[in-house]
């Protein structure tokens, strides 16, 4: 949200508010034994000195992108952090065995549209904090679903990463259109091997009901999922859920769809009907598919 001027003045992300939104994830997470894959920008993990350390880097980002960087670098100069740092919870979820995985280094895009030379400061700044973490991530949700540099990515070590649906207006009408769909049954796509990468399928966004979305009565998001869950469990299918935890804040009644759908989940699971993989647990799953066969 570093580009949403109403939500930094509004200041409804900040440290209390987001560590509050995770504790509630990896409560109804843990609550029905459930693993998930937590996408984190670099940044945002890493502790504030680290990031200071290497702020001549991120300097030189903000001269190529300075749109991108014209809230967050002030903030980091004048020590005005608050909600732009999330080491704890970064911590916290790897402690309770979910999938690390990459969402940048900054939350730049990685599209084709971003400078080469920003996208090789980007991973050059990844790499020196990924040391502090103890582990470096090798599954990657591209910030803003905008996918590119694969090749150079792939040579970072990456092995993973999430498809993403087309972001024309026509794409973004038919998916708030289908949020209304309580017989919705599209678990078709699996994850598979492209172009020497494992890749998931772009997955559903859980409804966020704000603005026109929040016109979707959180029941009706609840009986949409259940039925793409019970279609997968009866006929085979991948069920992929993505939000961001900021979401929570700015929308709380997701909350309640979210611990009705994971409540849900888990009583699939423990009966056996479906199995609960990180996004690459589920590729190694799926390895011996590749993306042309259907």
């Amino acid at each position: 949200m570093a580009d949403n001027e109403h939500v930094i003045n509004s200041g409804l992300i900040n440290e209390v508010s987001l560590t509050r939104a995770y504790a509630f994830i990896m409560r109804t997470l843990d609550k029905s034994e459930l693993k998930a894959t937590a996408a984190f920008v670099t940044c945002f993990a890493a502790e504030p000195e680290a990031v200071l350390d290497h702020i001549t880097l991120i300097e030189q980002m903000a001269s190529l992108n300075p749109i991108w960087f014209a809230r967050s670098l002030p903030a980091l100069r004048s020590g005005a952090t608050d909600g732009w740092f999330g080491a704890d919870l970064y911590q916290s979820m790897s402690r309770a065995g979910h999938e690390m995985a990459w969402h940048g280094t900054t939350h730049l895009a990685l599209s084709a549209q971003t400078p080469s030379h920003a996208i090789e400061l980007e991973l050059e700044l990844a790499s020196r904090l990924f040391r502090d973490f103890g582990h470096v991530p090798r599954t990657i949700v591209f910030p803003r679903n905008q996918i590119g540099y694969l090749e150079e990515l792939r040579s970072y070590g990456f092995e993973t990463y999430r498809a993403s649906l087309p972001g024309n207006i026509v794409s973004r009408l038919s998916g708030l259109l289908n949020e209304w769909n309580i017989f919705d049954r599209q678990v078709m796509d699996k994850p598979c091997v492209r172009g020497g990468w494992n890749v998931s399928p772009a997955g559903n966004f859980l409804n966020w009901p704000s603005k026109v979305r929040g016109l979707v009565p959180v029941s009706v998001t609840v009986r949409r999922w259940k039925s793409l869950l019970l279609h997968a469990a009866k006929y085979g299918g991948y069920v992929h859920m993505w939000f961001h935890p900021h979401n929570l804040i700015t929308a709380p009644a997701m909350q309640s769809a979210f611990e009705e759908i994971v409540r849900f989940a888990g009583e699939l699971i423990k009966s056996g009907d479906i199995c609960n993989l990180t996004m690459a647990e589920a590729n190694e799953h799926y390895k011996k598919r590749s993306c042309n066969e259907h």
